[in-house]
């Protein structure tokens, strides 16, 4: 959204910050959780879509705290050990 809005400042660093993220929940968020996020991803778009604000504001809420409270940080993954975050 930054992109298409031509900032691509908040772009740049938002792009840097979802790769990091999409690597942390690979690496502590089980299958079934991220099953999940992709519903909620579509419902979040599908609201966006739609025009609803105070939908995709609490929906984007509600999944930011589902993401958190599915991911099993005490997972013992070393951290330059890829297969292992993908098992």
């Amino acid at each position: 959204m930054a992109q298409m809005l031509g900032n691509q400042v908040l772009a740049q660093i938002l792009n840097e910050l979802i790769s990091r993220c999409a690597l942390i929940t690979l690496m502590y968020q089980s299958s079934r959780a991220a099953e999940h996020s992709t519903d909620e991803h579509v419902a979040l778009i599908e609201a966006i879509e739609a025009g609803n604000e105070a939908l995709a504001v609490r929906l984007m809420d509600e999944h930011l705290q589902h993401v958190e409270s599915s991911l099993t940080l005490d997972r013992k993954v070393p951290s330059n050990d890829i297969s292992m975050a993908l098992a």
